[in-house]
């Protein structure tokens, strides 16, 4: 188990180190550089440059990044509560996938807490569950050290924070694959066959694509919808929100293609 932890983490602090090149904001940096660097030799350096802060401003607006997201949004519309209604509890189960943890948070005994978008999908899963009646099972691990995964967080705030027990605790992966590849491991036990899945809507097709590949039947349950909310004059200025989801979509763009070139999960 620890020589799979050690390579999960350093595949897992690679990917992202990746991620931090390719993806706004690293992306353009290097661009910039680039054309800053090659300016007086290059025409063209000139304009890689303009470029780069043009492409780099252009994703820092929230009316960009509504219109990156709304195609995942019209693909996944949010759930009819009176479907996941009609599920066997004893068949079926909510299961909630972890989106990162804050460390060095000293308020808490732990020193460390869910992250917001962490939390969100905890809310949602809790509400969901007590609506439809289905079990629930949460899952994500530490991959950035700590001392409690993300699936042990979500429980316990879904358990002294909402009253709600929790069947299932997948507290070893690292990222969607394991997700999907470890509950299902550990449903196949229970013959439990179908899964309502609880993630940003932006993350929803790769998440079920990796779940259906693990042999588990997906009730989509997207959440943290945005791109129909009415615009204010602030989405047309820069800020930070409309860099981080320009930077979330476009993370799934990437992380999909490498699904289907790789074949990551199942023929996909």
């Amino acid at each position: 188990m620890g020589v799979r932890i050690d390579i999960d983490t350093l595949v897992w602090s690679t990917t992202n180190l990746i991620a931090a090149l390719i993806l706004p904001p690293g992306v353009f940096f290097l661009l910039l550089a680039a054309g800053l660097l090659w300016g007086r030799k290059h025409c063209w350096a000139h304009w890689l440059a303009v470029g780069s802060l043009v492409a780099f401003l252009l994703l820092t607006l929230n009316v960009v990044g509504y219109a990156l997201v709304r195609p995942f949004e019209d693909r996944w519309p949010p759930l009819d509560v009176q479907i996941a209604k009609g599920l066997a509890p004893e068949q079926a189960m909510i299961v909630v996938l972890g989106a990162g943890r804050t460390l060095g948070a000293l308020e808490y005994a732990e020193r460390e807490t869910l992250a917001a978008p962490s939390i969100r999908r905890t809310i949602y899963a809790a509400q969901l569950s007590a609506k439809a009646g289905l079990p629930l099972a949460v899952s994500g691990g530490k991959p950035n050290g700590g001392m409690h995964g993300e699936a042990v967080l979500m429980k316990n705030l879904l358990e002294t924070g909402f009253g709600q027990r929790v069947a299932l605790v997948e507290d070893a992966s690292f990222d969607t694959r394991q997700n999907a590849l470890y509950t299902a491991k550990a449903l196949a036990g229970r013959n439990i066959r179908t899964v309502v899945l609880v993630t940003d809507v932006f993350h929803m097709s790769r998440a079920a694509l990796a779940f259906e590949a693990a042999g588990l039947k997906v009730v989509p349950a997207p959440m943290h919808f945005r791109a129909s909310a009415p615009l204010r004059l602030t989405d047309f200025l820069p800020s930070v929100e409309g860099l981080e989801l320009s930077r979330q979509v476009l993370r799934e763009w990437v992380a999909m293609l490498w699904y289907r070139v790789t074949g990551a999960v199942g023929g996909a």
